[in-house]
């Protein structure tokens, strides 16, 4: 029997098509499912690497400036919880993570959760049964900032995602996961 049928579109293996072609690369099969994945990737490396730790690096609460109140919807000025974390296995970097949280769209019981330093965002999304659609923005390959070059020890390049979670129609999570290009080519 011979199938046939409609090519199903992917936005984001198109996207992680473009970038292969655009740096003459190829990413591996773990690489490409950690970047089409639908939302935090922590759960995905402590299935592949076993027990993983979270190590927070920055957590503060900012006014949202033009750029980032476009993100998440939201006046310029308005507060957000500014997250920096490491992702890590035994001291070693995994993942490098930023995220920008609206205040206004968080509950008593998620700002509470959002000072515990040991809840990964995914957590807290788990926690509290919030139900979120995400939407991945960006795939790039990026120049290392000295923070990154500091932590991963390394000046090579960076493979990062952009990604939103939405709930109720409203942005309540943007993240930024980077990693060296080199990380998880098996």
């Amino acid at each position: 029997m011979k199938f046939q049928g409609t090519i199903i579109k992917n936005e984001v293996r198109e996207k992680i098509s473009k970038l292969e072609a655009e740096y003459n690369t190829t990413f591996s099969t773990t690489q490409k499912l950690l970047l089409c994945e639908r939302g935090p990737i922590t759960t995905i490396l402590d299935v592949l690497y076993g027990e993983v730790s979270l190590f927070m690096l920055d957590q503060h609460i900012e006014k949202s400036n033009e750029k980032t109140s476009k993100i998440l919807n939201i006046n310029p000025g308005d507060d957000i919880d500014y997250r920096e974390v490491i992702v890590h296995k035994s001291g070693r970097p995994l993942v490098h993570v930023v995220s920008c949280i609206p205040i206004s769209r968080c509950s008593d019981e998620v700002l509470d959760d959002l000072m515990q330093e040991q809840l990964t965002t995914g957590k807290i999304i788990e926690k509290n049964d919030m139900e979120t659609y995400i939407r991945i923005n960006k795939i790039s390959i990026e120049k290392p900032t000295p923070t990154l070059e500091e932590l991963f020890k390394t000046n090579q390049h960076m493979l990062s995602r952009e990604y939103v979670m939405t709930h109720n129609k409203e942005v309540v999570i943007w993240t930024k996961e980077s990693c060296p290009l080199s990380y998880f080519k098996v």
